[in-house]
């Protein structure tokens, strides 16, 4: 029994040495791992965000509660790549704002860690932001206009396509001068569909580009490049002069006149020195411009009323409207009756007889009317390949008991 009992004491005393051994070896272990004291965090940074941009991203945040916090770092690439955001503490709440440049179009997983002045750290936060680029600039595109029209007094209208807002377009800029030649920028939703400039400066083109977010949180702006462009349509009716009903007579003698700023020729004047202007038809007010022969007068052959002007090389289009009477726009004109709206280089309307003016290498364009119309407009579409002196109006020859009557000119060009 006495044996058993040493056996017993000197076992336990052995586990006993071993326990107490272990114990320490651990302790050790603890104090190294905790360098002699308990685990210290840094508080983290509060209310994380971070906003994407053109190769870079911003930082935002919040250093609400832990005053010892001196730094900020953000990692990414597995840790491979970092920065460093110095924290100047204050006695309240610090808000953190800061861009991380250098960041290729891309999608990162950051890891974002306060720290303290003894290189403390905080919890790590984790949040993933997506770059763009090179890539998300290639694809876009610029705002396409479905018209764009420069009226008489000056004013531009510009009609615009809508466009794919998944795209993360969100305006466009028009860059234009006004008629005292300053420069004026103006910034279109991409919800509105169209835009009115007064006092657009004539013969002068405009710039165009749209801009994109490609997130609503985007610190930077996307932009298509600058396009320069001339309005599509620009109306030119103001160079015609005395263009529409009531039309202004030159001289006149009870129903029949004269035009006024227009050329008329003697086989025009068929009334008793007069005609070209009626003061006696076609409604109220009367003053058009009407053709009349027979019923007591001349017929006309070869004449002509027209006005001459300078263009600049481009295509344009002429029209007159006219007024339905009758059975047509034109009672009793018919394909033994030679009567054009036309267009010719030069100062005058080449003549009309036997159709002539169609094949004549001076005119650019005409429009023969004839019963048949209905009441829409007689329109020419020309072109000139550099800037000249042309000539517009009506070039007639026609039978007895004839008449036409125009109400209005217009002159447009086109650009596109």
């Amino acid at each position: 029994m006495k044996n058993l009992r040493n056996i017993l004491v000197t076992a336990f005393a052995t586990i006993l040495m071993v326990l107490v051994y272990s114990c320490s070896n651990n302790a050790d272990d603890y104090l190294k791992f905790t360098e002699g004291g308990a685990i210290s965090y840094t508080g983290k940074i509060d209310s994380l965000k971070i906003l994407p941009g053109r190769d870079r991203i911003k930082i935002e945040g919040l250093i609400i509660s832990d005053p010892k916090v001196s730094e900020l770092r953000i990692y990414w690439n597995t840790k491979k790549d970092s920065v460093v955001i110095p924290i100047n503490r204050t006695s309240g709440v610090d808000e953190i704002s800061s861009v991380v440049e250098n960041l290729p179009e891309n999608i990162y997983n950051f890891e974002v860690k306060t720290f303290d002045a003894k290189g403390n750290g905080s919890i790590s936060q984790y949040i993933t932001a997506q770059t763009y680029g090179t890539r998300y600039q290639a694809s876009l595109t610029d705002r396409k206009i479905v018209t764009s029209k420069l009226s008489s007094n000056f004013s531009l209208t510009i009609d615009f396509a809508s466009m794919d807002l998944t795209t993360g377009a969100f305006a466009t800029e028009i860059v234009y001068t006004d008629g005292l030649d300053v420069q004026h920028t103006i910034t279109v939703p991409v919800t509105q569909n169209q835009l009115v400039i007064p006092n657009y400066k004539a013969g002068s083109k405009f710039k165009q580009r749209s801009l994109f977010l490609p997130v609503e949180t985007s610190i930077d702006t996307f932009y298509t490049d600058f396009v320069s462009k001339e309005p599509q349509v620009i109306d030119l009716t103001y160079l015609i002069k005395n263009n529409k009903r009531p039309f202004v007579a030159a001289s006149f003698s009870g129903r029949w006149g004269t035009l006024a700023d227009w050329t008329t020729n003697d086989a025009c004047k068929n009334h008793g020195g007069y005609g070209g202007i009626d003061f006696g038809c076609c409604g109220n007010p009367p003053a058009t411009i009407n053709l009349e022969s027979g019923w007591g007068a001349p017929v006309i052959t070869n004449g002509k009323i027209y006005q001459t002007i300078t263009l600049e090389a481009g295509t344009y289009i002429f029209s007159a409207p006219m007024l339905a009477s009758g059975s047509g726009i034109n009672s009793g004109y018919t394909l033994s009756d030679y009567v054009y709206l036309a267009v010719a280089k030069g100062n005058i309307l080449p003549d009309s007889s036997g159709g002539t003016l169609e094949t004549n290498p001076a005119t650019l364009g005409f429009k023969r009317i004839v019963n048949s119309m209905n009441s829409e407009s007689a329109v020419i579409t020309f072109t000139i390949a550099q800037s000249e002196q042309i000539t517009l109006g009506i070039s007639t020859t026609q039978g007895n008991q004839r008449y036409g009557h125009f109400l209005s000119f217009s002159l447009f060009k086109k650009n596109n």
